[in-house]
Formats: structure tokens, sequence, C-alpha cells
């Protein structure tokens, strides 16, 4: 009896990678996933040179790196069981690779690949693969290729091309006579595909070459016979690998022992364009769990110099604005489930359930956050939330997305995917109180053990529509329509109110509409006329009938008019506060802006001293770099990063600045604050800054004097007046700013003293105006907006000349007390 075995081609590695994952920028996902895998902390990917023959991606992690035996049985091994035998990481994290194929995205990226490792306990190494050296001749391919870049240049088609002309030069079955004849005819063995865009090198390659090439193109290699070089290294001869893994521990803030690995892959088989690298980023921020559902952090930076790279919004900066939250869960066993309902006006509701069978679809919980998509509730002007910022977070990670193991299952509450035909039911609301796809962010968090028959399909795209799935799909309508059945009822609760008010308000007029009758029908003045005019003799007894019918009436009036003010009281009462809320909002929002606007001044002030710091900078690090290729003298470096070390403490001294502003606790006031120590932290920042202008920055406060003030409306003061000072006197001899901060018994007084100019005599009052400028690049708001504020707090502003500084001074007077 003859024993058969599988062989298996090497283009079956292509099969693997390209084939299979067809899309370049998922590709790349599945690589990030390998480094979650590893336990890494963090993995940061450069995109360098891209659309060039220099074109590369180099993926950096810190994790627990490979040690040679497992790359070379692991790794190496197409369809390895490990993350089966071992489905969970040192750190407890479940694996997201279970196939065995997601490092063949590797080779759908790129045609080369060196591979560093930096396991804990070996020497670090490197693996060289070409993955060229695994295709096959492919002639008509070739042709078709060639007549293709005759008409136009295209840059798969000349990448086609160089595929193949390496495979001929590095495989051992041809001979090395015709390698050379081609090197001959070619001129060169190293091709780049912009060569193949000359008609010359077209027809070179048509003619003569292609002929050679044809000879081979019954080879067939098997996987086996092809091999791949592994290497150790030190840090002398990789130093720009050693670099790159500790910068990234540096930026993560790591210490521990520098494990991990680095791919560099080169030779892209893609062109990348500026939607890839948007595709990409969208997938990057939601490939984990987000943060509210998710503790164990996994940090990812995108580097692409050549593209717009914006910053990451995190999903977690916008949840306090929800208007509504559901927790669900299929627990014990999958034969109980529970939906929890909480809303911000405090509406609650539990709907609990018991199957007699337990549900296919397993064990599992939910978050979904609802949002009502309007600038009253997507802002909140005490918080900094502005509606267009939270327009943006909420398009971006709107739909509810499934994760399997921490990990996103596509496509599952992508852009336009609405798996739970929540748009479909929405269109058919008349009343606005069903749930729209874009109104939730909502995560389903599954796992291989607890919910085994939710499998994913081949592709890993999306989950096989089986009865679990359908279950899966019904548990979650039903959470949706929680949230669509309070609303209907909160809706139908608003619509019984409103038509409360109308009838009470007809109620209302039809009263005043009987008193008026009674207006009409009193002829008391007739009836004494009537009396006056008779010849008969007016009987006292006819009089005090008149009189008590008189004063009947008179307090039957009385007593309607009194009912009608009071239902016109409660009613208009009752309607102010659907009112007032509104009105609130807008005041609390428009003293944001203020806010916002004086950070904007500020920034603009030093806008120019910031850009000439980065000149500087630049500058001073060509210096240094001259000073070393020339030998200099060490202090004359020490010098120069001096320099630069004191610019760098300014630019962080304005960020600081900016962040700090920012912080939500200065944006309420619920208590007095130590004014000493506000001054000190805004101080603190100026201190820096001015230094470099040789402006003398006092700050004059007893420590015990506090104050009922929100600390960004107190550090907005300061800011405009401070920067205010600083233009004044930047140009002057004697650079001096005080600020001192006294009391009384009634009041707060703050004095802000420079020895600029001073105020010309006259414009004491017109400066305070919006617009009002002496500056020539001034705005004229820095002054209004401190004058809006102080009289919020039912304070007053005014300047005068300083007596000691004989420049402005200005007097801020608050007073004491809720009044």
């Amino acid at each position: 009896m003859k024993k058969l075995q599988f062989k298996t081609n090497s283009r079956h590695i292509s099969q693997l990678g390209r084939e299979l994952v067809t899309d370049f920028v998922t590709a790349l996902v599945e690589l990030i996933k390998n480094s979650y895998d590893a336990d890494a902390y963090g993995v940061k990917i450069i995109l360098d040179k891209p659309n060039t023959p220099q074109s590369r991606i180099v993926l950096i992690d810190t994790g627990t790196g490979m040690t040679q035996s497992d790359f070379e049985n692991k790794w190496m091994v197409i369809g390895t069981n490990n993350k089966i035998t071992e489905p969970y990481t040192p750190k407890g994290r479940k694996k997201a690779g279970k196939k065995g194929i997601g490092r063949f995205s590797v080779e759908r990226l790129a045609e080369k690949v060196q591979i560093y490792s930096f396991p804990e306990f070996e020497p670090p190494y490197r693996v060289d693969i070409n993955w060229n050296s695994f295709e096959e001749i492919n002639i008509p391919a070739l042709t078709q290729r060639i007549g293709i870049l005759k008409d136009h240049q295209e840059s798969t088609a000349a990448k086609f091309i160089c595929n193949q002309l390496e495979y001929f030069m590095v495989t051992d079955k041809i001979l090395q006579e015709d390698k050379d004849t081609v090197e001959s005819i070619l001129g060169t063995k190293s091709f780049e595909y912009p060569m193949f865009y000359k008609n010359e090198t077209l027809r070179l390659l048509e003619d003569k070459v292609v002929p050679i090439i044809k000879k081979y193109e019954d080879i067939e290699l098997l996987i086996g016979d092809v091999s791949s070089s592994l290497d150790t290294i030190d840090s002398q001869s990789e130093s720009e690998v050693f670099t790159m893994l500790e910068e990234l521990y540096i930026k993560f803030n790591l210490s521990k022992s520098q494990t991990g690995m680095i791919l560099i892959m080169e030779g892209l088989r893609d062109e990348w364009k500026q939607r890839d690298i948007d595709k990409l980023q969208k997938e990057l921020r939601l490939l984990v769990a987000p943060d509210f559902i998710e503790s164990d952090p996994f940090k990812i930076e995108l580097v692409a110099p050549e593209f717009k790279v914006e910053d990451i919004v995190l999903v977690n900066e916008i949840l306090d604005l929800r208007y509504a939250k559901i927790d669900a869960e299929i627990f014990d066993n999958a034969q109980k489930s529970r939906i929890t309902y909480s809303d911000k006006e405090g509406k609650n509701d539990i709907v609990e359930e018991n199957y007699e069978k337990p549900l296919l679809c397993g064990n599992l919980k939910a978050e979904i956050y609802f949002f009502l998509r309007d600038s009253a509730n997507l802002s909140d002007a005490e918080s900094g939330y502005n509606f267009r910022f939270a327009q943006r977070i909420l398009d971006t990670y709107c739909g509810i997305k499934i994760y399997r193991d921490n990990f996103r299952v596509k496509p599952y509450g992508d852009i336009g995917n609405d798996w739970l035909l929540l748009d479909q039911k929405k269109v058919k609301d008349t009343h606005g109180y069903l749930v729209g796809n874009n109104q939730v962010i909502g995560v389903v968090k599954i796992g291989d053990e607890t919910n085994p028959l939710l499998i994913d399909a081949t592709n890993r795209e999306g989950i096989i529509e089986n009865e679990a799935y359908s279950q899966l799909v019904s548990f979650l309508s039903k959470c949706t329509n929680l949230i669509s059945d309070v609303r209907r009822k909160a809706y139908l609760a608003e619509q019984e109110e409103i038509q409360k008010l109308a009838d009470e308000k007809k109620k209302i007029d039809s009263q005043f509409e009987n008193l008026k009758e009674l207006y009409k029908e009193d002829d008391f003045v007739k009836q004494i006329g009537k009396l006056s005019s008779n010849d008969e003799e007016v009987s006292a007894q006819k009089i005090d009938e008149l009189l008590e019918t008189y004063i009947a009436h008179t307090e039957k009036k009385k007593q309607g008019i009194e009912k009608i003010q009071n239902d016109y009281n409660r009613h208009y009462s009752e309607t102010q506060k659907a009112y007032q809320a509104k009105i609130d909002f807008q005041e609390s929002e428009l003293n944001l802006y203020k806010n916002l606007a004086s950070l904007g001044m500020l920034t603009g002030s030093f806008g120019h001293e910031t850009s000439d710091i980065v000149s500087r900078i630049q500058t001073s690090l060509l210096l240094v770099n001259l000073y070393l290729d020339n030998g200099m003298d060490i202090n004359q470096i020490k010098d120069v990063v001096s320099i630069v070390s004191g610019d760098f403490d300014r630019i962080y001294a304005y960020s600081n600045l900016i962040v700090n502003f920012l912080r939500k606790r200065k944006r309420t006031i619920d208590s007095e604050i130590n004014l000493s120590s506000a001054l000190k932290e805004v101080g603190g920042f100026y201190q820096t800054i001015v230094k470099s202008f040789d402006i003398t920055l006092n700050f004059v406060c007893e420590d015990t004097i506090e104050y009922k003030i929100k600390q960004i409306d107190f550090e907005s003061i300061v800011i405009n007046m401070i920067t205010n000072a600083f233009e004044q006197v930047k140009g002057r001899e004697n650079r001096k700013i005080t600020v001192t901060i006294s009391q009384s018994a009634s009041h707060l007084i703050i004095y802000f003293e420079d020895s600029g100019a001073g105020v010309p005599e006259g414009k004491e009052k017109e400066i305070f105006r919006p617009f009002e400028t002496t500056k020539e690049n001034g705005i004229g708001l820095g002054l209004n907006i401190v004058k809006d504020i102080v009289e919020k707090y039912h304070g007053d502003i005014s300047v005068k000349r300083s007596e000691t500084m004989l420049g402005a001074k200005f007097i801020v007077t608050l007073p004491k007390g809720d009044e």
C-alpha cells in the first residue's frame, strides 16, 4: 500500500496573503492584533515614503517578542493551533487570532520584510523574508502587464513585473548564466518599478527578456524549497531598530526590560491615498473595545507625514451627554436576561425575562448610550462640550458594535451598517421617539468560550446568520425598543400636559368671558337713574335693596378677577419653566465662549513669540549636529542645548496654561476658591513665559482670601489683564506687572498695575467697549470680556494712572456674599 501526503505549492503563500486578505488596510489591522496577542501595551505604525520605490511600513510594539524557537515552530508554521491550545496571554488577554494566517497579512502589504524580535531572556535577532521567492512565473500575466504599461503608467502593473523579475533572480532552479543575461539586458539586478514606465525598457523586456524567462515557466516550487534567514543582532549593527523600540518605551512611559517586535515591510504593493489613511484611522479607533467597557489599555499610534492624520477623539468624551443608557446582559447559562434603562430626567425601568430553554447566543453583556441630536442635548456649556465637536464624535462612533474577546467584529456598527434596522423603523416614526442608528453608541461583548455558536465567517467579515445570531439581534432589538417605549410614554405624557395647559387656558378664557357678562349685566347706574327720574317718592328700602344687589355683584366680580389672576399666574409659571432651562443653557454657553475667547487672545498674543521659538530650536539643532560632525568643544554644545531647553520650557508653559485653563473642575461654582492658589497656578505658567522678555511679574495675595466664583471666570480676568499689560510693557525699558488682591469687610479688590504707557486721558470708559483697542493688531474684546464677567458677579471695573509704576492701574471690585 502506498501512502500519500499533501504538499503545498509555494504560491500558496500569496493565496493566503493577497487573495485571502483582499484589503490592505484590513491586513495592517490584522498585524496590530498580533501585537495585542503579544501583551503589548502599545503599538506604533509608521507609513514611510508611500507610493515610491522606497516605500515601507514600520510596525513597532512593546509586546513580549518571540523566542527563536517560537518563531520557527509557531510563526513559520501555517495554521498553527497554539492560539487554540493557549487561548490566553500571560496578562489574561483572550488571543484575537485563531486561524493562524494573520501573519500572512505581511505578504499582502509588502514584497519584503525584516522582522526584529526582542525576547526577554534571549539575544535579539532578525529574520529576512522575500515574499517574491514564493511566486511563480506567469508569462500571460507578464505580457499583459507590458501591454498595459505601453498605454499608460500604472504602478500595479509595473510592480508585478518587478515581482516576476525578482523571483527569476533569486530562484535556485534558474541557471546563473540566464540571470546574468537578464541583468546585462536591463542594466541592473535591483528592479524599481518606475523603470518600466519607459517604452525602451518595455521593448527590451518584451523582445529579449520574456523569451529567456519563458524557458522556466514550468518550474514549480514547494513551500519547503524556499528558505529565509535568521541572525542575531546587536545595538551597533542595528542601531535604528534599537532606537525605535527605546523611543516607544519612553513615549508610553514604560520602564521594564525592553521586549517587543519590529516589522519593517518594504516595497509596498498598494498606492496609499488619504482615504486609506482615513479608513485606517477609523479602524484603529474602533479596533479595541472602548475604555468605558474595557480597562486593559492598548495604545495605537499612527505616523504618516505625507498625509493628514487627525488627532484621535475618544468616545468617552461625550458619554456624559447621553440622554439615556441601557445596561443589558444575558446570564445564568443564557437562561435569564436583564435590561436596565436610566436617563438624565430620572426615569428608570428594568425588564427581566426567564427562558425555558437556554438562548443559543449564550451569555453576553451590552452597553448602549442613546443621544438626542440637538444643540440643547449635545452641548454642555458648564463642562465645555461643543455641539459640533459632540456631533463629530457621535458620527465617528455611532452604531452598535460587536467585540469578541475585546476585538471588533466587522462590519457591525460601521457607518452605513444598520444591522439592527433601526433607521428602517425610524422612517415610519411620525412622533420622533423611535431610536435611530446615528443616535446610539453601543458595545456588545461576546467571547469564544461564552458564545460558541456566534461563529465568525471564514473571511472574518461578520457572523454566520444562524439561530444564535437571530436571538442576539432579537435581544438587542428589545434593548432599543425599551428606549423607544420609555420615550413614547414620556412623549404621550408631554402631549397630555400640553393638552392640559390648553384646556386650562380655555377654562380661564371662559371665566373671563363670564366676568365680562357680569359687567354687562351691571345696570346699577341705570337703576339709580330711573329712581331719580321717577316722580314717585324713593323709599329707603328700595335704595337698600339696590345697594345690596350692587355689593353682591361687585363681590362676585372681585372673586372672579382674583380667580382669573391666580389661574393666569399658575399657567404662566408652568409655561415659563419650559423656557427657563433653555435660557439658562444659552447664558452659560455664552459665558463659556467668552472664556474661550480669552484663551484665543492669549494664544494670539504669544503666537509670534512661539513661532520665533520654533525657528530658534530648529537652528539650534542644526548647530548641535554641525558641532558634533566637526568635533567641537562639548561646552559649546551644552550652551546650545541650554537655549533649546529654555525654549521648550516656554512652549511647555504655553501648552500647560491652555490645558489647565480648560479643566472641567474650573467651570463649576460649587464652593469658594482660594484666590492665592488660583493666582499662583496661572502665575506659575506666566513666569516662564514673560521671563524671556525680561518682564518682572509680581503677585500679592494673602493665603486666606477666598471667594465664590468659577475658577475659569477668575482666570479669564487674570489672563486678559496680564496679556493686556504684557503688550503694553514688552517694548519699554522698564518692564513690570503687578497683580494685587486684597479685601475689605464687604468687597474683594483686585489691582492690575503695569509700567506701560497707561490709558490716554478721556479714554477711561471707551476702552471697555467691544472692539475698542489702541493696539495695531488688537481685537478689542479682552477688556470688554473682563467687564462682562465682573458685572455678572455684580462687580465693577475702572482704570486710572498708577502712582507707583506710572502706567495703567485697573481696579476690579467684587461684592462679598450671595448678592
